[in-house]
């Protein structure tokens, strides 16, 4: 099953917190009105012992105080005031920076095409899209907090620092000891909390590769065998969130205990003070207001543990984002129209690898335009892989494809999907009706085009039978394999373009059905160029020509007749049932309009 080795990696150092403190940037006006409220707050907070102090100095001097009663209660106003504001910008903040964070993660799984996404299971990313996601969103008012905090702390040990130098060098030496022990416990948190999450994503894995091979699991009576292995890792995971908590504990006694001590002493310095006269009792109350701010960094511990779990989410996030697509370009400004052409396919000195395996190594092969061309194989031969290169869904670790001259990499993504057409032998439907999944990704195409795509692809047939016909809803149509895969067919055809390539697309048809589609498809799509990985000697038959595939190279080039004749091996290729091969990258989703 596909996904469980992807999971199973061995898991990556977290991110550092610069990559959770830029998830700030992805809803900056939210984030800058928490941070504005923040400051407020904490400035308040700092100024409030000063005019505190100076209340008390002043009813014991017998002084007047309203006016300093009045800055103190405007003080407390506006802090109020601060707070309430900066509760509703957090949820802003959070929801805004979630769906942010989405977007920018399913456009750049997208973007990865098929070698990127082959790295990952879709478990696993629903994972990072949902759970990941959510837990590193709700961070960003806490970092903002933290942050804020503390440039407040360092104020309020400068303001000790001012009252008293005594008193600043008494923070410095009993706070610095609870910073590095906080330190050590939140990094021990987030590594530990990422392994969970990774052991916690191989089960998720695990559960959607046997919801889909759910049928097989059934028919062969192996679910309990199915039930211990989705559960495997739960060792692994109760282990990792054993020593989650244990940092935890150990966070949620010695943090308060030290703070308690720091206070004491803090507090014992500036009553010594007040004794010998050097501090005012006014004095004495600022300290003891300063003390809990200049420690505020240090007594969030939940805000801070908190943040240290997010980092370990936000690190399953940022690894995704950090993989570059492969695909690159050989010049600097690819062209937006593949220049005229009738279609001919080339490919020189290919050579394309699959982590330590070749699979296809220093492959030339041309194909003529307009003609019928069947690449055959062994399974794991490299069929698909040839398919996946002539629209640019994978890019050649080495060598060069080229349509009509023109190198493929030098052509935008719109010029090669206008020049490129695919049909795959296990289509995706995407779209609200059967409308929407023949033209997607061509909204502009008429009810003709539609009609002459479904009738070349001999869909037109059961299309008519739907209760709405072709704009019945997907959810409402249920399909054969053999149906999803002629209406993949004739969303190919829809597309247009000069090179249609059709990888095993004809698998889950009857031989009947098959020997029609063949003959409409060689009168409706005359002169079109047409790529097939065939894995049935009628498709190859069919041909026009037939491109040998072995060992990664192309051992020969000629009609089906004369190579059935003349090599045992090729028969010998169609004596197995075909299928793809583990080191072949395969597609289930067409990404062609993307």
């Amino acid at each position: 099953m596909t996904g469980t080795a992807s999971a199973g990696r061995t898991a990556q150092t977290p991110p550092g917190w610069r990559g959770l403190v830029g998830l700030v940037r992805l809803a900056p006006g939210h984030a800058a009105a928490k941070s504005v409220c923040t400051v407020v707050t904490l400035g308040v907070s700092l100024l409030v012992p000063v005019v505190a102090a100076r209340v008390v100095d002043q009813v014991l001097a017998r002084q007047g105080t309203g006016r300093e009663l009045a800055t103190l209660a405007t003080l407390i106003l506006l802090r109020a005031l601060a707070e309430a504001y900066g509760e509703v910008a957090g949820v802003s903040a959070r929801t805004g920076t979630l769906a942010a964070l989405r977007h920018r993660l399913v456009t750049h799984i997208l973007a990865l095409g098929v070698p990127g996404t082959r790295r990952h299971a879709s478990g696993d990313l629903v994972t990072r899209l949902t759970d990941n996601a959510s837990m590193s969103a709700r961070a960003v008012p806490e970092v903002v907090e933290a942050v804020v905090a503390t440039a407040a702390s360092l104020g309020a040990l400068i303001a000790l620092w001012i009252v008293d130098w005594r008193l600043g060098v008494a923070f410095l030496v009993g706070a610095l000891p609870i910073v590095l022990l906080l330190h050590h416990l939140m990094n021990r948190v987030t590594s530990s909390f990422e392994d969970y999450l990774r052991h916690l994503a191989a089960i998720a894995v695990r559960l959607t590769d046997a919801l889909a091979g759910s049928r097989t699991i059934r028919a062969a009576g192996t679910g309990p065998r199915e039930v211990e292995r989705i559960l495997s890792p739960m060792p692994d995971l109760s282990s990792a969130g054993l020593r989650t908590w244990a940092a935890r504990r150990a966070v949620s006694w010695q943090v308060p205990f030290a703070l308690v001590g720091v206070r004491v002493v803090i507090l014992a310095v500036a009553g010594l003070g007040v004794t010998t006269g050097r501090l005012s009792p006014g004095e004495f109350l600022a300290a003891a207001l300063y003390v809990p701010i200049a420690l505020g960094f240090v007594q969030q511990v939940d805000t801070l543990m908190f943040l240290a779990g997010a980092r370990a989410h936000a690190g399953r996030v940022i690894e995704v984002l950090a993989e570059r697509p492969q695909f690159r370009c050989a010049t600097s400004t690819p062209a937006d129209v593949l220049p005229p052409g009738p279609g001919a396919l080339s490919f020189h000195r290919v050579t394309v690898r699959h982590e330590d395996r070749t699979v296809l190594d220093g492959l030339d092969l041309d194909v003529p335009a307009g003609a019928s061309v069947a690449v055959v194989g062994r399974s794991g031969a490299g069929k698909t892989t040839l398919s996946l290169l002539a629209g640019r869904l994978l890019d050649p670790d080495e060598g060069e494809v080229l349509i009509d001259g023109v190198r493929v990499d030098s052509l935008s993504r719109a010029a090669l999907r206008c020049g490129v057409g695919y049909a795959f032998d296990r289509p995706v439907l995407l779209g609200r009706t059967v409308r929407d999944a023949l033209t997607y990704g061509c909204p502009g195409t008429t009810g003709a085009d539609v009609g002459q795509a479904a009738s070349v692809a001999q869909a037109e047939a059961f299309v008519q039978r739907l209760p709405q016909g072709v704009d019945t809803p997907l959810t409402g149509a249920p399909l054969s394999g053999g149906e999803l895969q002629r209406l993949g067919l004739a969303r190919a055809v829809v597309h247009g373009g000069r090179i249609l390539v059709l990888d095993d697309a004809t698998s889950s048809l009857d031989t009947i059905t098959e020997a029609k589609l063949a003959a409409a498809l060689t009168e409706g799509l005359a002169g079109r160029t047409r790529l097939l990985a065939a894995h049935r000697v009628a498709t190859a038959a069919r041909a026009d020509l037939v491109a040998w595939l072995e060992d990664g190279r192309i051992r020969a080039v000629a009609p089906h007749s004369v190579l059935w004749a003349a090599e045992p091996a090729y028969r010998a290729v169609f004596a197995s049932v075909a299928q793809v091969g583990e080191g072949e990258p395969q597609v289930d989703e067409e990404e062609l309009c993307a």
